[in-house]
Order: C-alpha cells, then structure tokens, then sequence
C-alpha cells in the first residue's frame, strides 16, 4: 500500500536530493500518492485588508517548482493552494486526502511568516498525524528537520 503524504510546502527546497534526512528520502523513493498544500503567505496587514493576490500568484509558482522537481522523482503530486491559516489549510485537505503523514517545509524562525510559526506542532496535536518538519532559510536550504 503506497504512503499518502501531505506535504504543506511554505518553500522549496533547494537541492533536495542531497539534503533531505535520510528517512524523508527512504520514504520518497517508495511509491506513494503526494497532495502538496502551498499556503498562501500573506502579512497582517494583506490578511487584513483581503489583499490575497499577489501571495495567490507566490504559491502558484512555488506548486508549480516543487510539483516539477517531485515528478522528476517519478511520482506526479496532486496540488493546491491553501487557506492563509495553515491548520485550515491542512484541514481542507485532510477533508477529501487521507494522508498517512503530513511533511511541513517551514522557514527558520528569523525568516518565518507569522502563519508558520508553530504550526507542524500544532499539525500534530490537532490531527493526531504524523509530522515531520523540514525547516529551511530564506534561500530555501535544509537547515534542520525533526519528527513531531
């Protein structure tokens, strides 16, 4: 039976086949069936005022790199934008995907947006799904992971 993996993808990451811990890469040349969640990325201020459209188009792009660089892999993702609130995201999700894992790419906290802060921590309590969390700098590095 293929893994479902929900990946909430708040970045690319550059050079992931050679940066990826080891059991994220295990797992990624298992076949499996991938829905990849890019949430929108937007300040207070945009959430505020609904000014979503320019954070829209950000997470556009950023499906449309990663959905590329993980076909190369060998698996064709399922792809969506998310809501701005990750939880609601991954929530809307988790409503017609039944993932077996949930893969969080969040910033470094210097470079986090306030939407993802916490927020694979909160993946878990909320859902009782298994989270790991890939964090990366701004440039879009692997700086770090940790199973949740």
């Amino acid at each position: 039976m293929p893994d479902r993996v929900l990946i909430l993808a708040n970045e690319f990451i550059v050079d992931a086949d050679r940066s990826l811990p080891t059991d994220v890469r295990e797992r990624a040349d298992r076949p499996h069936d991938v829905l990849v969640v890019a949430p929108l990325l937007t300040t207070r201020l945009q959430s505020y005022a609904s000014d979503v459209d320019g954070a829209r188009a950000d997470a556009e792009r950023r499906l449309t790199r990663i959905a590329a660089d993980i076909e190369r892999r060998g698996t064709a993702p399922r792809t969506v934008v998310g809501d701005e609130n990750q939880l609601v995201a991954v929530e809307d999700a988790l409503a017609w995907f039944d993932a077996d894992v949930c893969v969080v790419v969040s910033h470094a906290r210097g470079c986090a947006n306030y939407h993802e802060r916490k927020v694979a921590q909160r993946i878990r309590d909320t859902f009782a799904l298994p989270t790991i969390n890939l964090v990366v700098d701004e440039e879009g590095r692997l700086t770090g992971s940790e199973a949740i």
